[in-house]
């Protein structure tokens, strides 16, 4: 599918198994090579885009239906109009988050200082979900939402055979939160 105008998508940083930091390099895209998947069990046909993780819904439920018979032309249609708006953010948003992109966020900080005391987040465990989370919601949610998140780590911690005092990871979670606060004020100006 060739765009009007060529986009630059930057894949959000991760840290890799060495532990470190990884900024892709930005993919320059004026043509999308797009994969239509049509699931008629399922009323729903989707889009994936080559470089793209994620995936898009073109139509689905009785969307789908209204479809009639299906044709690449009016799918590849779908779907630019469903990215035309704000391509690259569109792209952009079918990336997995990271912890990476939000260096100051809550969850970040909040991950930062665990690490610190020894206790890293495995691939099996919600630590780094639940920290995405925090980060994506901000501050205000956190700190509306303590009682969620010390749920969280009383629920990680009893997993992990860990010693959970509510006290303490009150202090830690509302620290990150206040930590997390003025990094964002001190980078906004």
């Amino acid at each position: 599918m060739k765009l009007e105008n060529s986009v630059t998508i930057y894949p959000p940083p991760y840290t890799d198994q060495n532990n470190q930091l990884v900024n892709p390099p930005p993919l320059v895209m004026d043509y999308l090579d797009v994969t239509y998947h049509d699931n008629p069990t399922n009323k729903i046909v989707s889009a994936t885009v080559r470089n793209i993780p994620g995936s898009f819904v073109i139509a689905n439920g009785i969307d789908y239906e209204k479809l009639g018979d299906v044709n690449r032309s009016t799918l590849e249609q779908l779907l630019y109009d469903s990215i035309k708006d704000d391509t690259a953010t569109k792209l952009r948003s079918k990336f997995p988050k990271t912890l990476e992109e939000f260096p100051n966020g809550p969850g970040t900080i909040l991950t930062n200082m665990i690490s610190t005391m020894g206790i890293k987040s495995t691939p099996n465990c919600s630590c780094r979900r639940h920290a995405i989370e925090m980060n994506e919601k901000g501050n205000d949610w956190c700190e509306q939402n303590l009682p969620t998140i010390l749920g969280w780590l009383k629920e990680e911690s009893a997993k992990r055979s860990l010693p959970y005092i509510e006290s303490v990871a009150s202090m830690i979670v509302k620290r990150a939160i206040k930590t997390s606060r003025r990094l964002i004020k001190q980078s906004n100006g």
